[in-house]
């Protein structure tokens, strides 16, 4: 109906394809552009800063308050917490569709009113929702002419407001950079000389430098406001302070200190292409367009470094090139999509109106497609556009099969028109019963629940609109197109060409296919060796999956190799400056190598000043002879000599990497750090010494060094000091503690009042501390406490207000099942002290989660396929024979990504189902047009000669005995990778391909009418096996039954293997005496009942 009517109304028809085209062209102008889909991801993180607290103050003063107070918000399923030096943070998940923003206010009520319980000194928490395009954009920035204090002044003054200003900027942070701060060092023998402790100048600092506003006063009749000025004009100011001191002298804050405005000690660097500079972070909004505002970011840098010379500003990290990157090679794939499209038809139909026609129909499904998604609100992101790409191998099928029908029409000597409309009309059914069989396969992704739903959504949709657009277009514009443009070449006759590359390639083509039909012949003569040939084939195919690996996105070539630098932990920050320059120095030896840059204990999440992190921007791939991955690798050899470190390189990769991890991990529970460690120090050990356990390895790792001051209560309540009074001084006489803020050119900069730190280089120095007692004498802390060294976690892990530890290990030989179970026994021999208790990490639940439901939708999409094509065909049987044939497509493509080396990933996963459509589609075009005649030939089997005979055996006899060998070692690697015991893999398996030819033995003779020896083969078979096969066996190895499966204590073979196999001899015996004959229920049960066995098999 719709072909009819695009044909008797082109110009309408015309019209309409050039709207959808110029909607198309609107829409991609328009439609965001993102890393990722927009996910709503139900996490929220609350962290939290507190300068100057190791890992067990951050738990006990920060994290458990607050983990306290945010387990009363609603919908919260989990929370988690890292406690490190100086940083809390809690990670809050809630349940599936919880609505995140809203949970963000909650969140931010209940922390409000926790913020009084939290440490003065504790910066106010920060909320922070997770966002998979929440990528910052990194940009560097030097000067050679300009100290780093200067550069940072320069950067915040002038710089950061203007990128602050562009539109989709949300903020804009520094790292690196020098800033500066008034240093009051007290001199503690002066100080005690006058009777004066450091909290008191503190408080005369703070009291002194301020304004005050004092009210009003009448003038006439004007009013008068009355200031009180105080603040600190300049440092002389803070060095002539007068401080009164207990004897009622009046002293100068210069007589016991010195003051200086001087640089704060460093805690982070930055290194940009071989000097010194300072990181920008531009984070984008959340509802912003990255590539955008990647755009106005480098309009802006431009503008930048115009307006400010002694200043470079470079662009370090930025994904919009990626996405863009992305999106362009989206494109060419479409471009040249068409091309081959064009030059196949054009060899195959020698017409170029043809070929014309089907590379204009490319661009115009694409084109609907981008219309589509921009309805539905979507963004174009690798996801998206990756589904894209996968859907352009369908646009093309529909509109050629279209049009190769229309052609043979034409070719008849059919009128363009009326060979337009019957070629369509006769192949419409087909055409769009294999796109909805492919869209139901799709389709049903949309609707897994959770992330994974959430991020598989956008590659369901863009798939099925550009099928759907492919389909309207091949029944729409195709048609039309052929009855308007095929008008020229009306009853041509053809002629035999005059060029001899065409006339050889009509040879060679008429030769491949005289081969080919020969081919069909001798298949369709020998059913039983093609069938035979063809399951060996598939069989051996699914062998070679555990060597073939998975991986889940396929490696990305981006150009940015990230080299991790890691030194022992409590390494200062000058240690791993030297190492990072040595790093940086023979990292110019890279031939490849653009724009290099380090940074040392920048970040959120940074560890520090023991590790670093370099990226190396390498020039365009097209520039360059070797892949990142192999400029890793150089890097990686090239740095394994440097002493004390550890340094990894890994290519960057927007898409997410290879499934790893350990073999078997879980996860211990209490309530105190040191008895967990203690825990952790013994399971390591125990597993360690295990046999087939290897890789032990706990969470905790390298613990840092702690200096422990011990307080003696009793001694020090003699003098009336407390412990907060002693913690006090030691932070002040060790960090400094800030007393008030001093401004400088509109800027303020911290006041801070410290001890010499040259005569605090060592721990001994602490006992020559001296701290005020409640009577003004000055006590040394040797006489109240003593100083003991000790080790501490880097970080303190916590879940649902319980810490925790991870202990992982690899079980070689072991699938994941028994490896479980055998450290099952292993941790119920270890006596956990009170409280605490183990169990698995449940990232492994998540997962499996996951894949249920996309398994779900899997079965769901399989049982619409069937609907469509049983509705197409009006058949029960034949859909099923179709739904047969598909995995075996799966065969050609497990071989070739196992010769070509690579390994099976997502996106080769979807070019897999694709096959299988793009299979069911040809067997439905071929079911549709079986009304052509068909040549009959009866020809007689050749009989084989005896000799051929037993050749033929003695080779057969060999395949088997190579595959089982095969079948075999990849039955154990099977049993690995699927995480089930080898005999559950014996029994379903391995059984399958050594029965596979009584399978095919008995159908053959069924087929030909020989039912007894039918019957015969599978008796015999089986009388074989249970007599002469385990005879043989136990006579040259006899073996113990496993002991590693059982169901209610007693060996599941006893309870369930041997009542199975008297069943089926029942059920197949007692019938045939009755009746004398077996029925086609008999077959049907005989089917669920190895259904139901393989399930309770892999289930156990």
């Amino acid at each position: 109906m719709f072909s009819r009517l695009a044909i008797r109304r082109r110009v309408t028809t015309m019209m309409v394809t050039m709207m959808v085209f110029l909607a198309g062209i609107v829409s991609y102008m328009n439609l965001d552009m993102d890393l990722m889909p927009e996910i709503d991801i139900p996490i929220v993180v609350v962290s939290t800063t507190y300068v100057g607290a190791g890992p067990e103050e951050i738990e006990n003063l920060v994290t458990k308050p607050l983990e306290e107070s945010l387990s009363t918000v609603s919908n919260v399923e989990n929370i988690t917490s890292v406690s490190s030096a100086n940083m809390s943070m809690v990670m809050v998940q809630f349940v599936d569709g919880t609505d995140i923003d809203i949970a963000s206010m909650d969140l931010r009520d209940i922390i409000d009113r926790t913020k009084s319980t939290l440490p003065d000194d504790a910066n106010e928490p920060n909320i922070i929702k997770m966002d998979m395009n929440a990528i910052p954009i990194y940009m560097g920035a030097t000067a050679e002419n300009m100290d780093l204090t200067a550069l940072n002044e320069m950067l915040e003054d002038n710089v950061v407001n203007r990128l602050e200003r562009i539109e989709g900027v949300a903020s804009v942070d520094l790292t690196g950079g020098v800033e500066r701060e008034v240093r009051i060092t007290v001199d503690p023998d002066k100080l005690a000389g006058y009777g004066l402790t450091t909290s008191q100048l503190s408080q005369v600092l703070s009291a002194e430098n301020m304004n005050l506003p004092s009210g009003s006063l009448s003038q006439g009749s004007t009013n008068v406001q009355v200031r009180t000025m105080g603040e600190f004009e300049d440092i002389e100011d803070i060095k002539s302070l007068p401080v009164t001191t207990p004897g009622g002298a009046l002293i100068h804050l210069s007589d016991v200190a010195h003051v200086e405005e001087t640089e704060v000690d460093r805690s982070s660097l930055s290194i940009i292409d071989g000097n010194y500079g300072i990181m920008i972070s531009v984070n984008k909004q959340s509802t912003a367009n990255l590539v955008e505002v990647s755009d106005k970011l480098n309009a802006e840098m431009a503008k930048i470094n115009a307006d400010y010379p002694e200043m470079k500003l470079v662009m370090l990290t930025d994904t919009a090139e990626y996405i863009q990157l992305s999106i362009s090679n989206v494109t060419e794939t479409a471009l040249l999509s068409a091309i081959i499209a064009f030059f196949v038809l054009l060899v195959f139909l020698k017409s170029p109106v043809t070929s014309g026609i089907i590379a204009m129909s490319i661009p115009t499904s694409i084109m609907a497609s981008f219309a589509l998604m921009y309805l539905s609100d979507m963004s174009l992101n690798v996801i998206s556009m990756g589904g894209l790409a996968i859907g352009i191998g369908m646009l093309v099928d529909n509109s050629v099969v279209v049009l190769d029908s229309i052609y043979q029409y034409y070719e008849r000597g059919y009128d363009p028109k009326e060979a337009a409309e019957t070629g369509t009309k006769e192949v419409t059914m087909a055409v769009t019963a294999s796109t909805l069989t492919t869209v139901a396969v799709f389709l049903p992704i949309a609707f897994v629940s959770g992330s994974v739903g959430q991020l598989m959504k956008s590659l369901s949709f863009t798939i099925c609109y550009s099928l759907i657009s492919s389909l309207v277009v091949s029944i729409t514009f195709v048609p039309m197109a052929c009855a308007l443009f095929l008008r020229k070449e009306h009853h041509k006759k053809e002629k035999k060409s005059k060029f001899r590359l065409s006339y050889a390639w009509d040879a060679f083509f008429d030769r491949l296919t005289n081969g080919y039909e020969k081919l069909i012949k001798a298949a369709l003569h020998h059913p039983v060796r093609t069938i035979a040939v063809v399951l060996i084939t598939f069989i051996a195919s699914l062998f070679t999956i555990p060597i073939t690996g998975m991986d889940f996105m396929d490696e990305t070539d981006e150009g940015v190799a990230n080299i991790t630098v890691e030194l022992p932990n409590g390494t200062d920050l000058d240690n791993t400056e030297e190492v990072v320059w040595e790093v940086l120095y023979r990292l110019q030896e890279i031939p490849e190598a653009e724009l290099v840059y380090a940074s040392v204990g920048g970040g959120m999440l940074s560890s520090g000043t023991s590790s670093a992190s370099v990226t190396m921007n390498l020039v365009d791939k097209a520039e360059r002879s070797r892949s990142t991955s192999e400029v890793c690798k150089d890097v990686q050899d090239m740095l394994s000599d440097i002493p004390g470190a550890e340094i990894t390189a890994t290519a960057s990769s927007s898409a997410m990497g290879s499934f790893g991890g350990a073999d078997i991990s879980f996860n211990v529970y209490g309530y105190d750090s040191q008895t967990l460690m203690a825990v952790e120090d013994d399971l390591v050990e125990l597993l360690s010494s295990t046999p087939g356990l290897t890789d032990v390895e706990g969470s905790t790792g390298e613990t840092v060094p702690e200096a422990k001051v011990v307080i003696d209560r009793s001694k020090a309540s003699l003098y009336g000091i407390t412990t907060a009074s002693i913690a006090s001084s030691l932070n002040t006489a060790i960090s400094g503690s800030t007393a008030t803020q001093y401004k400088v050119d509109g800027t303020e900069i911290d006041v801070v009042i410290r001890y010499d730190t040259d005569k605090l280089n060592f721990l001994t120095d602490l006992n020559n501390l001296t701290v005020t007692s409640a009577y003004g004498g000055e006590i040394p802390l040797s006489s109240i406490a003593t100083v003991e060294m000790g080790e501490s976690a880097t970080a303190i892990n916590r879940e649902n207000q319980k810490n925790y530890i991870t202990i992982s290990a690899s079980a070689d030989g072991m699938s994941g099942g028994e490896a479980q179970k055998l450290v099952d026994q292993i941790l119920a021999g270890y006596t956990f002290p009170d409280g605490c208790t183990y169990g698995y990490s449940g990232t492994l639940e998540m997962m499996n989660d996951a894949f249920s439901s996309l398994l779900t939708a899997l079965v769901v999409a399989v049982l619409l396929v069937y609907m469509i094509m049983a509705s197409q065909f009006e058949s029960i049987r034949y859909p099923m024979i179709i739904m047969v044939s598909m995995p075996l497509a799966f065969t050609g493509a497990i071989l070739g990504l196992f010769i070509t080396g690579n390994t099976i990933t997502m996106t080769s996963m979807m070019g897999f189902i694709m096959l299988a459509m793009f299979v069911a589609y040809m067997v439905a075009n071929v079911r549709q047009m079986k009304n052509a005649p068909a040549e009959e030939h009866a020809e007689e089997e050749e009989l084989i000669p005896l000799s051929k005979t037993l050749i033929l055996l003695v080779a057969g006899a060999a395949v088997i005995a190579v595959g089982a060998n095969l079948l075999v070692d990849n039955g154990t690697l099977i049993a690995q990778a699927l995480g089930v015991p080898e005999s559950v893999i014996a029994l379903t398996f391995v059984a399958l391909g050594t029965s596979l030819p009584e399978l095919v033995t008995a159908i053959t003779s069924l087929a030909k009418g020989h039912g007894s020896l039918s019957l015969g083969n599978v008796i015999g078979a089986n009388v074989f096996n249970l007599v002469l096969v385990s005879g043989m066996s136990i006579t040259v190895s006899p073996f113990s039954i496993p002991q590693n499966s059982t169901i209610m204590g007693i060996n599941s073979s006893l309870v369930m293997d041997l009542p199975v196999m008297f069943a089926v001899m029942i059920l197949l015996t007692v019938p045939a005496l009755l009746k004398g004959r077996l029925s086609r229920w008999q077959g049907v049960l005989l089917l669920c009942i190895y259904a139901a066995f393989c399930a309770v098999q892999f289930t156990m």
